[in-house]
């Protein structure tokens, strides 16, 4: 609820939420929002591991078919098929 004997430029909280007033009009308020409550974090995803050019040994098997799919594209290679497709191109 907005407080009486608000002026123009004074603040009030309503329900956890800072407001400024913009204008008054008789007994009604125009405000804006200057400050919410922090009741949110923002949670990045994981980034897809893209497994690098080593001399070692990779174990396609283990990988999922997009992981695949997206290793062949990134090599220029078609990442079209089956799995057992995808990893012949890529043990070449």
């Amino acid at each position: 609820m907005i407080p009486k004997g608000m002026k123009v430029g004074d603040t009030f909280e309503d329900g956890g939420v800072m407001h400024k007033v913009l204008a008054v009009v008789g007994e009604n308020y125009e405000s804006i929002v200057i400050d919410k409550p922090k009741e949110f974090s923002i949670v990045e995803e994981p980034k897809e591991e893209v497994q690098e050019e080593t001399n070692e040994e990779v174990d396609y098997l283990s990988m999922p078919y997009a992981q695949l799919k997206k290793l062949c594209a990134d090599k220029g290679l078609d990442a079209k098929g089956t799995k057992a497709d995808l990893i012949a191109r890529l043990e070449k």
